[in-house]
C-alpha cells in the first residue's frame, strides 16, 4: 500500500471515528462499530491507532493545529487591514472555520464536562491554552499590552470562547426551534460577538481582564 493510500485509510478512520464520536458519544462506541462504518477490519484500525483513545487524541490535535493555523491568518488579515471590524473576522473567519470542525467541537465539550477522574479522555483547557496563547501572540504583533492572568484568561474563556463553542454547537437546533435561518443568526451572533470582543481589544485599555471591565461596565 502506497503512502497515499495509507494516508487515505488513516483519514477514513478518524472521520468515520468523529461522526461516531458526535452522534453515539465516546463511551458509546466502539473499534468494531467503527471498523464496520468504515467498511474496514478491525485489525486495520490498530495498524494505524494503538486505541480508541489515541484516535480521540489525533483528532484532537488535528484540531487544535488547525485552528492555531486559523488564528495566525486572522493576523495576517488585521495587519493588511487594520480597520476590519471583529464582526467580519467572526462571520469570514472564525465561524466558517467552526462551523466545518462542529463534530470536533461537540466531541470536545462533550467528554471535557465528564468527570475527568472517571473519564481522562479530554481535557478542553488545553485546547484553550494553545488558543490563549495564540491569541496573546496576535495581541502583542497588533501593539496591544497584554497580560497572562488568571483575571484574563477567565474572561477570554467564558465570556469569549465558550459562547463561540456553544453558538456552533446549538446553532442547527436554534434554528429549527425558533424557524430562523443559519445565515441569520450568524450575523446576529457575529455583532453581539464583536461588541464584546471589543472590550478586550481596546487600546485605550491598557491591561484587560474580567474584573476591570465589570468594574467599567458597572460605571457606565
Amino acid at each position: 500500500m502506497g503512502r497515499k493510500a495509507k494516508e487515505d485509510v488513516r483519514r477514513k478512520i478518524l472521520n468515520t471515528a468523529e461522526t461516531l464520536f458526535a452522534q453515539r458519544g465516546f463511551d458509546a462506541t466502539g473499534i468494531d462499530l467503527i471498523a464496520k462504518t468504515a467498511g474496514i477490519t478491525k485489525s486495520l484500525i490498530y495498524y494505524y491507532f494503538k486505541s480508541k483513545d489515541e484516535i480521540l487524541s489525533d483528532l484532537f490535535s488535528i484540531f487544535v493545529k488547525k485552528s492555531v493555523e486559523m488564528k495566525q491568518r486572522i493576523v495576517e488579515k488585521w495587519v493588511a487591514e487594520p480597520t476590519i471590524g471583529v464582526d467580519k473576522i467572526v462571520r469570514q473567519y472564525s465561524l466558517p472555520f467552526m462551523m466545518e470542525n462542529k463534530k470536533t467541537i461537540k466531541i470536545a465539550f462533550t467528554e471535557s464536562i465528564k468527570d475527568v477522574q472517571d473519564v481522562p479522555h479530554l481535557n478542553i483547557f488545553k485546547y484553550f491554552d494553545e488558543n490563549f496563547n495564540a491569541g496573546y501572540e496576535i495581541a502583542r504583533k497588533m501593539g496591544l499590552k497584554t497580560e497572562r492572568s488568571q483575571d484574563q484568561m477567565l474572561g477570554a474563556f467564558f465570556l469569549l470562547f465558550a459562547p463561540l463553542f456553544s453558538f456552533v454547537i446549538f446553532s442547527d437546533e436554534w434554528c429549527e426551534h425558533y424557524d430562523t435561518d443559519l445565515d441569520t443568526i450568524s450575523d446576529y451572533f457575529a455583532d453581539a460577538f464583536g461588541k464584546m470582543y471589543s472590550i478586550f481589544t481596546q487600546e485605550k485599555v491598557s491591561t484587560t481582564n474580567l474584573k476591570t471591565m465589570l468594574k467599567e461596565r458597572s460605571e457606565s
